[in-house]
């Protein structure tokens, strides 16, 4: 009897859901959560309010993909789950709150590698909704695939220093510290997303379909029935 082929693909579609969750992992992703609430603790019995405050925002933002998970039903594979709450926990609460941006060499530099990586991924995801649109029809080659990712990503960090950028000039910050530095962020940048993209080339090339594609991301279709 031959396997029911929409069948197989919930199975795949699933495995790559689920693909990272292990004890390790979880351990990670809930202790960078519970770090942040108990600094917000620590902070407030130090009385630095405003540190308290920041952390508790980072907190709550943190809880974003749990959020979207419960109440919308849009479940991101969990790498990149785990990669967004990575991220935040290194920028927004180690380099802001816990000032590694002013403290740890190239922190900055890291994070914005860290950000390539998933917004590499994240292309590739975007790739995918297109393409489970009944309205848009895809069929792109590996390599342009490829290429959208790490231009996609490149893309964002551009609007990222632009943002920066505007910020220094009308509110007098000093995020950005010169051209070169800017320059040095955008390559870092580049090297995560091209790592991403070899990846997934790599993947599209052994599996014949995208990666990082979340299993529950298929509510889409059922919302267009």
């Amino acid at each position: 009897m031959r396997p029911d082929s929409s069948n197989i693909e919930i199975v795949d579609d699933l495995h790559v859901s689920l693909a990272y969750r292990n004890s390790v992992t979880l351990v990670a992703y809930y202790a960078m959560n519970a770090l942040v609430l108990v600094a917000v603790g620590v902070f407030m019995w130090r009385g630095n309010f405003e540190s308290a405050l920041s952390a508790g925002i980072i907190f709550l933002i943190m809880f974003i993909p749990s959020i979207l998970k419960e109440r919308y039903r849009l479940y991101l594979p969990f790498a990149i789950e785990l990669g967004i709450i990575a991220f935040m926990f290194s920028t927004l609460f180690l380099g802001e709150v816990a000032r590694f941006y002013y403290y740890v060499p190239f922190w900055d530099k890291f994070t914005h590698f860290q950000s390539g990586l998933l917004l590499g991924a994240s292309g590739y995801v975007l790739v995918y909704i297109l393409n489970e649109h009944k309205k848009i029809s895809l069929n792109l080659s590996p390599i342009f695939v490829s290429i959208f990712a790490v231009a996609f990503s490149l893309a964002i960090g551009a609007g990222w220093e632009i943002f920066e950028f505007m910020g220094d000039s009308i509110f007098g910050s000093r995020w950005q510290t010169d051209g070169t530095d800017t320059m040095w962020d955008m390559i870092a940048d580049l090297v995560g997303a091209l790592i991403i993209s070899v990846i997934g080339y790599f993947w599209m090339h052994r599996h014949k379909r995208l990666p990082f594609t979340p299993w529950v991301l298929r509510i889409l279709k059922g919302i267009e029935k």
